[in-house]
């Protein structure tokens, strides 16, 4: 594991895993998903704003300084600590995270505009630059799509080599999460 220090406002650590990659998991039932949570989802979600939702059961995670890098391989279905909503508003997929006790983790939204240059030139200045960049990109903030603090994930690859990364909307590169097939 290389770990670096940065200076950011973010006060993380760049470290890099690897991850296996994995079935999708199974849905849990919107009645096994505590109603403290279903609630604050639909006050920001309400009935027929969202094309469809799909819930799963995730386990405890470091969501204090991790809360961008969640893995959807590893949802839990007895004893979730936290629960995942999947949907489409507005035809873009997005993913949050609530805790058991309804505080939203955070948000992972697709996007499929350019990324912002300060992420794109983290990119073309890492050795990544020669990667292909995948169509698929997340954007992950906190309580709205309007906070200043986000961070991108963007999956690269060579290969058969593939990697996510997660880089802050300064620039900073957060974590690279190798991925296996």
């Amino acid at each position: 594991m290389v770990v670096s220090a940065m200076v950011s406002t973010y006060a993380q650590t760049n470290v890099k895993t690897t991850e296996s990659g994995g079935k999708k998991p199974t849905k849990i039932a919107k009645t096994k998903v505590p109603s403290v949570v279903t609630e604050t989802y639909y006050n920001e979600y309400p009935l027929g704003a969202t094309a469809y939702e799909n819930w799963y059961g995730y386990p405890e995670f470091d969501y204090e300084n991790n809360w961008y890098g969640y893995n959807p391989n590893l949802f839990e279905y007895e004893n979730p600590e936290y629960y995942v909503v999947e949907f489409t508003k507005d035809k873009v997929p997005h993913k949050i995270i609530y805790s058991k006790k309804g505080k939203k983790i955070a948000t992972y939204k697709n996007i499929t505009a350019e990324l912002p240059k300060t992420v794109s030139s983290a990119i073309s200045k890492s050795e990544y630059s020669t990667w292909k960049i995948a169509k698929e990109k997340e954007e992950i903030f906190r309580d709205s799509d309007m906070d200043k603090m986000k961070v991108y994930k963007v999956e690269v690859e060579k290969g058969k080599e593939k990697h996510h990364l997660f880089i802050s909307s300064e620039g900073v590169l957060l974590k690279d999460k190798t991925m296996k097939p």
